[in-house]
């Protein structure tokens, strides 16, 4: 009897024994969204294992060690101080309002090592846990442990499970090396088969976060492009990061990497940088739409033969001044976007209507100035001011660089494109930098001019000549006023486009009468037939609304319809354009509604692809961003043997693009035929 008492009181003291080193499900009034668990046992190796399992219902989602752009990973405090190593299952990536996070819904079991030096068998602790739905809720759970016994069979078999779900540290991928590049990190690697669906998961610095990774693969060689900036969404240097742990998964393979970062001297790219800046900046002046501002100032020269030449210093130091003080107060503009967490472009400023009609005016304002009717004047307090200094022509040279620089946004020059790429992604500090050298590269007709005023005695004295040439620059500002008239007509119909540039050239007419006495007669005629075919052509009813049309039968760009036409074996050229774009319009007239370009772009086996970046378009700035483009004209092939693309030079030369359509289609025909044979 004694011996059958005693055994009956073992088993329940094993019963209780086997209880308390599982906790069951632990639930907290503050969180009933989500369920914890803890199971531990004692391991020979010194360190204690903990299972955690955490339960959520659907539609919430805790977090990795990285956590991305929202939540924050899963920590304990322990009580005694004890040291966790934690080890992290495969996670998944979500997109929730426009950021993306990384994590695990419906449920999650991290495996645990505890060390600790404290000689009882007891734990306590709190665990931190952050879950997030349409809500975000971040709860303390307190907890208690006694790992001091024995492992059970369950307990082996669930330590065993939950560390399969543990990436391995070693395994089939080999990293080949990541290269460091201003705010990018780019991954090479490879394994022996061709990978299917990979993802990429990386651990981020302290408050940073990795954008999401940009994937290309082809057969079994991957490249993964990181871009790497801080939780106010503003790119952030790499050149600090000297190794990159991170997962990457292909279907049931999931492996974590260590790898050290390799880093290219920052120095000839820098002083390149600003060379780019300095020559594009001095190109914009041969762009059309500065070629007005440059009229103006060379007949100011051929009147300047009895100024005094500190007249002329200041007057083209005053241009000077004006353009790199707009080229500073647009790196501003840029930088208080970027810190707002928005992308932004080269010329994005035209995608907003107000910004355009505020064009439309002050163009229209110079005409009067070109004609001769008038000049451009500030407040009067400020010009009587300047008047008695000698510097109301200042006043207006200085308008007419800032006048000159915003003309010239729409316009894309060789080498600006590089230097606008860099800084639209680098620290503020470099944008700065940048934005001033375009200013100063821009400026630098003006300055020498400035510095051998005497120049002026080389220019032809005024006469007939200069009449004419007036008139010329009264028609290049009235088809830049047109032009930024037609970029209205998407928001207001052109309807109220003509209606506005009739009215316009009604009021020029009419300060023309005034102007000139002698030809009055005919400037208030042309006055009234103008004003009378405005209000007439307002009156009538709307006419049905055309389409034009392409040689070329494009379709709309999105990001999914590129890569299904890449799966399907085809190539695709990508033509993102706008309205306010001037060297997108010189693109399409010379050479993509060439006959020659419309055949091969026609072809079966190409699909062309146009995106309208008139408007602000999330998607295309996404795209363009991924392509380190700094805006457009943007043009690229892809192929299904090169899926990152050909990029090609902003202003398109029609030999070079069919050259690259045939090399592209020769390839791809002996591609096809190899692999049917």
């Amino acid at each position: 009897m004694t011996i059958i008492f005693r055994s009956l009181f073992l088993l329940i003291a094993l019963l209780s024994v086997a209880q308390a080193d599982d906790s069951g499900w632990i639930h907290n009034a503050k969180n009933p969204h989500a369920d914890i668990r803890f199971r531990s046992s004692y391991a020979d190796n010194g360190y204690t294992r903990v299972l955690l399992d955490i339960r959520l219902d659907n539609g919430w989602k805790t977090y990795w060690r990285s956590p991305g752009e929202g939540g924050a990973a899963p920590e304990i405090v322990w009580d005694s101080g004890a040291k966790t190593v934690w080890h992290w299952p495969k996670p998944d990536r979500f997109d929730s309002a426009g950021f993306t996070s990384v994590g695990y819904k419906k449920r999650v079991t991290f495996p645990l090592e505890v060390k600790t030096d404290q000689q009882t068998g007891e734990l306590t602790g709190t665990l931190v846990l952050a879950t997030c739905s349409n809500v975000c809720l971040n709860t303390r759970w307190k907890f208690r442990l006694y790992p001091d016994q024995i492992a059970t069979h369950d307990f082996e078999k669930s330590w065993s499970q939950a560390m399969a779900r543990v990436p391995a540290s070693e395994g089939p991928i080999i990293v080949d090396r990541v290269e460091s590049g201003g705010t990018t990190l780019t991954v090479y690697a490879h394994k022996a088969t061709s990978w299917t669906a990979p993802s990429f998961y990386a651990d981020a610095p302290e408050n940073a976060v990795y954008s999401e990774p940009d994937i290309h693969t082809e057969g079994n060689k991957l490249k993964a492009v990181l871009s790497l900036r801080n939780n106010w969404g503003e790119p952030l240097q790499t050149s600090n990061i000297s190794a990159l742990t991170a997962v990457i998964t292909d279907g049931e393979l999931s492996q974590q990497i260590n790898a050290s970062v390799e880093h290219a001297s920052a120095f000839p790219v820098w002083w390149q940088t600003l060379f780019f800046a300095l020559a594009g900046g001095l190109i914009l002046n041969l762009m059309p739409c500065v070629l007005p501002v440059l009229g103006m100032k060379l007949a100011f020269l051929t009147s300047s033969h009895h100024r005094d030449t500190n007249d002329i210093r200041k007057r083209f130091l005053a241009t000077a001044a004006g353009i790199i003080t707009s080229f500073i107060l647009l790196a501003a503009l840029i930088a208080v976007i970027r810190l707002s967490g928005r992308w932004v472009g080269w010329g994005f400023q035209f995608q907003s209507p107000w910004f355009t009609g505020f064009m439309v005016l002050v163009t229209w304002l110079f005409w009067f100035s070109l004609a001769g009717i008038a000049e451009l004047r500030l407040p009067s307090s400020v010009s009587t001011r300047l008047a008695t200094t000698g510097g109301a022509g200042v006043a207006g040279s200085f308008c007419e660089g800032m006048f000159a620089t915003l003309l010239a946004t729409p316009c894309t020059a060789p080498f600006l494109g590089t230097a606008v790429t860099v800084a639209l992604a680098a620290p503020l500090w470099q944008l700065w930098i940048i934005f001033m050298a375009l200013g100063i590269g821009m400026s630098l007709p003006w300055l020498l001019i400035s510095a051998f005023p005497r120049v002026a005695a080389f220019v032809p004295r005024p006469g007939r000549w200069l009449n004419l040439f007036r008139i010329l620059l009264v028609a290049l500002m009235m088809s830049s006023t047109l032009w930024l008239l037609s970029l209205l007509i998407p928001s207001v119909g052109i309807r109220w486009v003509s209606v506005a540039a009739g009215i316009l050239l009604t009021l020029f007419l009419y300060g023309c009468a005034r102007a000139y006495r002698g030809s009055s007669r005919h400037f208030y005629l042309l006055a009234l037939g103008l004003l009378a075919a405005a209000v007439i052509y307002a009156a009538l009813p709307p006419a049905a609304h055309q389409t034009a049309t392409s040689s070329i039968s494009w379709r709309p760009f999105s990001q999914a319809a590129l890569d299904q036409a890449l799966a399907e074996n085809k190539r695709v050229f990508v033509d993102i354009t706008a309205d306010w774009c001037i060297n997108c319009k010189v693109n399409e007239a010379l050479v993509l509604n060439s006959a020659a370009v419309a055949e091969e772009l026609n072809r079966a086996d190409v699909v062309a692809l146009k995106g309208d970046w008139s408007r602000p378009s999330p998607q295309i700035e996404a795209f363009l961003q991924r392509n380190g483009a700094s805006g457009i004209p943007f043009n690229a092939l892809f192929t299904p043997r090169q899926t990152e693309g050909e990029l090609l030079p902003p202003l398109l030369d029609k030999h070079q693009l069919l050259s690259l359509l045939r090399s592209s289609d020769s390839i791809k025909t002996q591609s096809t035929g190899a692999h049917n044979e």
